[in-house]
């Protein structure tokens, strides 16, 4: 198994409470800590400490210069962790969810793009993420601490066939919505849309496939208040599409 150092405190805590990544040794950097330990101001840093040491991984103090070399030129605040590959939820359980609401992103190239969806997904109540079996969750540190831990957080599998994981879902009766500017696309804020709910997201380069376009239900886009020469970046429209179906399931379930 593949090992990787993750940096921070968000992201080691978000792996211990999610248990997404087997966690082979916790660094905390030793000046760091006994300067914060001997303070009375800095309460909240004491506590993430704590969070760490009553984790139950093994843990080990480092001085400064060791712990620059296990994570070089980083912010991390002196925290650090050894971690294994994530840890997926097998697909048959992601498909399995009842009226659940399943976000899908096939082609997002590019790390830093892949974690800020995660982010947004995570936050709009996304019950579990599908991606492809090539995908940006090897990237552990960057993903990890541009998505705030989101990527350890949501519930994510991985397919080999996006199409084919498309058909098992509407095979179970999730409604299956895409996102692309086609002819056919309603606007995000008129359409409708029911649980069991599965939107697709594409990349800004390959977008989605011509066969999963062909088997959704609905094809969505957000229509902007001004005439533009560009799209939004893959992110941002994740974030308001992700968001606003969020609202509209809601309300449906009310």
């Amino acid at each position: 198994m593949n090992k990787t150092i993750v940096g921070g405190f968000v992201s080691v805590k978000s792996i211990i409470e999610a248990k997404s990544r087997h966690i082979y040794k916790i660094y905390i950097e030793r000046s760091r800590y006994d300067k914060i330990l001997s303070s009375d101001l800095r309460v909240p840093e004491q506590r993430q400490y704590s969070v760490l040491i009553n984790s139950g991984s093994e843990y080990t103090f480092v001085d400064a210069n060791e712990f620059e070399k296990i994570m070089p030129n980083s912010n991390a605040g002196g925290i650090a962790a050894e971690v294994g590959e994530r840890i997926f939820t097998p697909s048959e359980e992601v498909f399995s969810i009842r009226n659940g609401y399943i976000a899908i992103l096939d082609g997002i190239e590019d790390p830093f793009n892949f974690a800020y969806a995660l982010r947004s997904l995570y936050a709009s109540g996304v019950d579990a993420v599908i991606v492809p079996e090539r995908n940006f969750f090897t990237a552990s540190d960057t993903v990890v601490r541009s998505s705030a831990g989101a990527s350890e957080l949501i519930k994510a599998c991985t397919v080999p066939d996006i199409t084919e994981a498309c058909k098992v879902l509407k095979s179970k009766g999730y409604f299956i919505a895409t996102t692309a500017k086609t002819p056919k696309a309603k606007d995000l804020y008129r359409c409708k849309i029911s649980r069991p709910f599965c939107v697709v997201f594409g990349g800004e380069k390959r977008g989605i496939s011509k066969e999963t376009l062909e088997i959704a239900e609905l094809c969505i886009k957000i229509k902007y208040p001004r005439e533009c020469h560009y799209s939004l970046p893959a992110c941002s429209a994740i974030s308001i599409i992700s968001f606003e179906c969020a609202r509209k399931l809601e309300n449906f379930h009310r």
